[in-house]
């Protein structure tokens, strides 16, 4: 009983059900309260992450030895060439479906109640592309000169000790806290009767982004368990992070977690270590699926034609450039593609303040099979890497 109560996933199931059942009995400042406090934390986590993603790349580069820059631009290749896959997908099914569907949603019915007493005045770190070239860079110098250059074999002892120090942090503090950060967000979504607003007004755009995404994540699931590891298994390793990430509704902030349940399934951890840092931040299936089917119906319900395919690709190639600049965060996936929308499918200001705020209500979900997602990419880049012989063995890459 005592490990169950330690565990991170059923202290996140507690806070959900608190919030659900004890929510409405709390008095507003309360609740104020305890979302700034989920905010104070989710921006140190976001001042100090381009270090850890840092860390992480550069030492799984480090390993890579001379094959890291062919490493990490196929990984690169991989995560546009996924995630324009499952928009390709989304727009196959939203185009079927979302014609027949009866949703008619306006601004009035998903204002905001829950603001925070004050967010502190620190800016969030260097973007996830920007570190990752950083780490590339300085991973690829660093193996050119680790045998004729003292400071070369001194910096990457550093990083290695650094990586061992996040872990230790991560473990000790992180995981502890993580539970009061996910209270307030689910005290916030509460009090503004976001789950209510979506059973009843948007039930049936909201019932196809998550049969969508979760038919999607679990195909894809079944696809890299041939010949490797039964499924069921694949996914119950997974399952933590995926509770994580409903909670959190962040891919960021649930990195570690992911990291920690993605090693449990693949043969190379080495290689996890850098998949899962960029994928956290690059590679959402959730977010790319939900966007896309709301976008589109947002489109239907203001009177314009649904865009053919032709039309649709200038979309898909901006929204997967867009990506690459994106950070793991609640909100920050629709944020980068927001000019996507803008140019390629027409949206109005309204339309866009519309769908950043559905985007929101969907978030918990789709942010679950963003972290499921990312467990099988690793899968799949494992694969994809063991056949171009750019892995050998369990232990090194």
């Amino acid at each position: 009983m005592g490990s169950l109560l330690r565990s991170t996933p059923f202290q996140l199931l507690l806070c959900i059900l608190f919030a659900s059942l004890f929510g409405e009995m709390l008095p507003h400042g309360w609740v104020r309260g305890a979302y700034t406090l989920s905010l104070f934390f989710i921006d140190c986590v976001l001042f100090f992450l381009p270090v850890m993603i840092f860390a992480y790349m550069f030492n799984a580069l480090i390993s890579a030895d001379e094959k890291g820059p062919i490493l990490v631009f196929s990984l690169l290749g991989l995560i546009c060439l996924s995630n324009a896959v499952a928009l390709c997908f989304a727009y196959s099914v939203g185009s079927m479906v979302i014609p027949h569907l009866a949703v008619h949603v306006t601004m009035a019915e998903v204002s905001s109640s829950v603001l925070p007493y004050f967010r502190i005045p620190i800016k969030h770190g260097l973007r996830s592309d920007f570190v990752a070239l950083a780490a590339f860079v300085l991973s690829f110098l660093c193996v050119k000169t680790k045998g004729k250059i003292q400071f070369a074999n001194t910096f990457i002892e550093q990083i290695k000790k650094l990586q061992i120090s996040i872990g230790v942090f991560l473990k000790k503090a992180f995981l502890p806290i993580l539970p009061l950060y996910v209270l307030g967000f689910m005290l916030k979504m509460n009090s503004e009767d976001t789950l209510t607003f979506l059973y009843t007004k948007y039930l049936p755009i909201f019932g196809l982004n998550v049969g969508v995404s979760f038919l999607y994540v679990l195909t894809l699931y079944k696809v890299v368990s041939v010949g490797f590891k039964p499924m069921k298994t694949l996914i119950f390793n997974m399952l933590p992070a995926g509770i994580t990430g409903f909670s959190t509704m962040s891919g960021a902030v649930t990195m570690p977690v992911t990291l920690e349940c993605t090693e449990k399934n693949v043969q190379h951890p080495t290689l996890a270590r850098m998949v899962i840092p960029t994928a956290s931040n690059m590679h959402m299936l959730g977010d790319d699926i939900t966007i896309t089917l709301t976008a589109l119906t947002l489109l239907v319900v203001s009177g314009a034609p649904m865009p053919s395919f032709i039309e649709f690709i200038p979309y898909v190639i901006g929204f997967c450039i867009a990506k690459l600049a994106c950070v793991g965060i609640a909100g920050a996936s629709l944020l980068v593609v927001l000019p996507v929308l803008k140019e390629h499918l027409g949206f109005s200001s309204e339309m866009v303040s519309l769908i950043t705020t559905l985007y929101v209500l969907h978030d918990p979900f789709g942010t679950f099979h963003n972290v499921m997602g990312n467990g099988a990419f690793a899968l799949f880049v494992e694969k994809i890497f063991i056949k171009l012989k750019l892995v050998t063995n369990k232990k090194n890459l």
